[in-house]
């Protein structure tokens, strides 16, 4: 594997990784979109090294909620956290986890 290609491996790990944990603390509302802006303007580099506030909802669409992010329809909602679900499984932050399952049961009124 080339060096450009690791490279774009381990960008799309960062933003992945970003989104998630991002989506993550809006959700159960340990930080708003407001603060993760704030944040990442005082970093320093160009903004394609800016991939720390990543998420995964457009929080700029017409139909955003701050209090309940989600995509635009209540399925959308429920795919998006069974996927952040899913990722914390595998990175093993099964706290986080059992907060998802907790949102999405009290939200959605479903269970996983």
């Amino acid at each position: 594997m080339r060096n450009s290609e690791i490279e774009d491996i381990e960008f799309d790990q960062r933003m992945l990784n970003s989104a998630m944990n991002n989506t993550y603390h809006i959700l159960t509302g340990n930080v708003t979109y407001e603060a993760l802006l704030d944040a990442e303007s005082m970093q320093r580099g160009g903004i394609d090294q800016h991939v720390e506030t990543a998420l995964l909802f457009n929080p700029l669409a017409d139909d955003y909620d701050p209090k309940f992010p989600h995509l635009h329809s209540d399925d959308d909602g429920i795919e998006m956290i069974d996927s952040m679900i899913e990722y914390f499984i595998e990175t093993e932050e099964y706290e986080k986890c059992a907060k998802l399952v907790n949102y999405k049961e009290s939200k959605y009124g479903t269970t996983r």
